[in-house]
């Protein structure tokens, strides 16, 4: 594995920021250009998917990039990307579990940190 170095954060941040921007309907590159960023996003990801939930969501997001630049996915890419990484994260045992806690009027925090994930 490369050493990381500060610009390799601040090229990540940068490129977090306009996929955010994207995502709210005021980025200024193009869909092919988001699935491309969007699919290297999971770069410096420092936990796995297994205890961490931002990480996690982080690398669903990635990968369902990856799999929609491999399809040829051109059309209304972002909107797919979206409705799609939000099927999938409300899928996984993160979610469930802060909807089942919440639901039960207990504290989601509780019930990740006894489990040793982080929210």
């Amino acid at each position: 594995m490369n050493e990381r170095k500060p610009e390799d954060y601040q090229n990540a941040a940068e490129d977090s920021l306009e996929l955010a921007r994207v995502l709210a309907g005021q980025g200024k590159i193009s869909d092919q250009d988001f699935l491309e960023r969007m699919a290297h996003s999971d770069s410096l990801v420092d936990h796995d998917g297994e205890t961490c939930g931002m990480c996690c969501t982080m690398i669903l997001g990635a990968q369902l990039a990856r799999e929609m630049l491999e399809a040829g996915e051109y059309e209304d890419v972002v909107s797919k990307w979206a409705e799609e990484s939000r099927r999938r994260w409300e899928e996984t045992k993160f979610f469930k579990l802060w909807q089942e806690e919440t639901k039960a009027g207990r504290d989601p925090h509780k019930a990740f940190e006894e489990r040793g994930w982080e929210p």
